[in-house]
């Protein structure tokens, strides 16, 4: 089973879906007369009538044999058949069936129009991307969010807030398309606060407010916080190199004399990721120490030179940890439990051994090519999480830890704002900072992470200029977008 492109394709369509890159810019309106006079154009070849129909159908057996007859041979070839065919499932079960409202654009390769999903009553833009030569075969296909026009809705009080988002959240959760919990704050004020779903589906155990939940990527954010947290007492600085850290045996020398700890800090440190081949077909239980990547990370290629270009990296953050290691004579886990997490009030925090019995722990589960019902993620990631993610917290955890953050408890002031500022002078993304995504308006500053992986969903948005803290953990694969689209939508009543 090729886990690795699974896990790729869900997170492509995860990002699409929630990012301000994805949105739509086109204004659409929306009515019902609209929604039933819908029809595609009879410019042919349209491909959108059999997607669409495969999707709504949406069991294992229509949409495995409508992506192998019709996505292009090179596309499987990428990713895998398996990573197709999973995140068509996993979708359909996010979204429930897509009812299309307006062809928009057939133009050359690509193919768009606007849909509504059934579970969450939400617009989308379903982008499809195909070969221009019978015969017609699909390259790629996504939802991204349309951008409704704006119209100007009333205020709601706290309690309206807190009815309209529970009566969401409900309907999802019946539909098996969200299983996790939700925590919103403002003004320093916990709004709302809940759980859905269940952590154990095998014993049918619900899901509650201090279940623990696998966050992914957002672990990338500590690593941040541990590095920057020793430059701010001079023990490490932004331009060091690699090489001083680390031995030859992780990097050729002439590839770690190269890199610097900021360029580790902004992803543009020429490193991949580590979720290789050799990740996938070995054994998950092997990878308990920040040690056990080393083989991967030391013979996997440079992408670029350093400080070129940028590209998101999992091995660059984890070389971040072996950085704390060396410099704070602590391992990693123990400095982040000391430095950040007790600083932070985060008593149900931690990278826990997934053998281990650990209370109220999370599985997580999502729809995949060669089974019908759900299917746990035990062995699509390390036992271990790290300096890159797989870490486990509790939306209480992270709301102690926003509030520690935004009140600089565990960085100065200058050295916080420059955590979450973005850094493109040095190459880096627009929406990164130091292990932080920036993201909003000029008076809504937006920072936070999340993290995506198979049977993992989670965020964390931090509105600075509104005091507004927004906490998603999730144990399903691709079920937080809509659910902070409604979070945000309610937000902006209020």
């Amino acid at each position: 089973m090729k886990y690795y492109n699974l896990q790729l394709i869900s997170i492509i369509f995860s990002v699409a879906v929630c990012t301000p890159t994805a949105l739509s810019n086109e204004v659409i309106q929306t009515d019902e007369k609209q929604r039933q006079s819908a029809s595609l154009p009879s410019v042919s070849p349209s491909i959108l009538p059999s997607l669409l129909a495969a999707f709504n159908q949406g069991d294992r057996q229509t949409v495995s044999r409508y992506l192998l007859e019709n996505i292009n041979p090179e596309s499987i070839g990428m990713y895998g058949i398996e990573a197709h065919i999973g995140g068509m499932l996993n979708n359909r079960n996010t979204h429930g069936k897509l009812t299309l409202v307006k062809h928009l654009s057939m133009n050359g390769s690509n193919e768009r129009a606007q849909v509504i999903a059934e579970h969450n009553q939400f617009s989308y833009i379903l982008h499809v991307n195909r070969t221009t030569t019978q015969p017609y075969k699909i390259n790629y296909f996504y939802l991204a969010e349309a951008k409704s026009e704006t119209v100007i809705k009333r205020k709601i009080n706290v309690d309206e807030f807190k009815t309209q988002l529970n009566k969401f959240l409900d309907n999802v959760a019946n539909h098996d398309a969200f299983s996790g919990t939700v925590l919103v704050a403002k003004n320093k004020q916990v709004l709302f606060q809940q759980a859905f779903g269940q952590a154990n589906k095998s014993f049918e155990i619900a899901n509650n407010l201090s279940t623990k939940f696998s966050l992914g990527s957002m672990n990338k954010m500590f690593t941040a916080i541990a590095t920057l947290q020793l430059i701010g007492r001079g023990k490490l600085n932004f331009e060091d190199k690699l090489i001083d850290y680390v031995d030859s045996s992780w990097l050729p020398k002439k590839e770690a004399e190269q890199i610097t700890i900021r360029q580790l800090l902004t992803h543009t440190s020429g490193l991949g990721n580590f979720f290789t081949d050799e990740f996938n077909n070995s054994s998950k239980g092997n990878y308990r120490e920040l040690s056990s990547y080393k083989n991967i990370i030391a013979s996997t290629p440079l992408l670029f030179t350093p400080g070129t270009s940028n590209r998101y990296s999992s091995s660059g953050m984890h070389m971040l940890g072996l950085v704390i290691e060396k410099v704070s004579g602590d391992s990693y886990y123990d400095y982040v439990d000391k430095n950040i997490y007790k600083e932070a009030n985060m008593v149900n925090s931690a990278s826990y051994e997934l053998d281990a019995i650990t209370p109220n722990l999370a599985i997580g589960y999502l729809k995949m090519a060669h089974s019908d019902s759900w299917v746990n993620n035990y062995y699509s990631s390390g036992i271990k999480g790290g300096p890159a993610g797989g870490g486990y917290s509790t939306v209480t955890d992270l709301y102690n830890f926003s509030q520690a953050l935004i009140q600089f408890k565990l960085l100065s002031k200058e050295m916080t704002e420059q955590a979450y500022s973005n850094k493109v002078q040095y190459n880096s993304p627009a929406w990164y900072g130091y292990g932080f995504v920036v993201s909003g308006a000029i008076d809504d500053r937006v920072v936070g992470h999340n993290g995506a992986s198979l049977g993992v969903d989670a965020q964390l948005d931090i509105h600075l200029d509104k005091d507004v803290v927004v906490i998603i953990l999730a144990n399903q694969s691709d079920v937080v977008a809509p659910v902070r689209r409604k979070v945000n939508e309610l937000i902006s009543q209020l």
